[in-house]
């Protein structure tokens, strides 16, 4: 069975470099799966989760947006942060959610403060609910 080269970049590191039989990514229009062999594309992605699967493991990467391009069974994730258990920790997550829901309270809806702080705190929510489920 053909199998899907997938690299996950950011400007500082190559954060996974793997074959991969799946990749689930979130795309700006919303959540997309690529398999082996599919047509040529690129596409922006959203602050979200992309999932690799392979051999019935399944990695998991917060994002915080970025670009997929994908020919020829390569992936290429192109992300300014991606955050593993190897990278944050679930206390630092929680302090970060709790500071951003803090400041949104006094930011005034729909500014551009506002959207970005937003932003930022789905990110972090979305750190808490990956990388760190069923964990106390």
């Amino acid at each position: 069975m053909d199998k899907i080269h997938c690299t996950i970049v950011t400007p500082e590191k190559i954060i996974a470099n793997k074959e991969i039989d799946q990749v689930i990514a979130p795309g700006a229009s919303g959540e997309f799966g690529i398999l082996p062999n599919h047509m040529p594309f690129i596409s922006m992605l959203d602050i979200g989760t992309i999932r690799l699967i392979y051999e019935n493991v399944q990695d998991k990467y917060v994002i915080g947006g970025g670009y997929l391009e994908f020919d020829d069974n390569t992936a290429n994730i192109l992300c300014d942060e991606v955050f593993t258990k190897d990278n944050i920790t679930k206390e630092e997550a929680l302090k970060t959610i709790t500071e951003l829901e803090s400041k949104l309270k006094e930011e005034k809806p729909n500014t551009k403060e506002y959207d970005e702080i937003y932003k930022d705190l789905t990110k972090y929510k979305d750190i808490l609910d990956v990388l760190f489920e069923g964990e106390k």
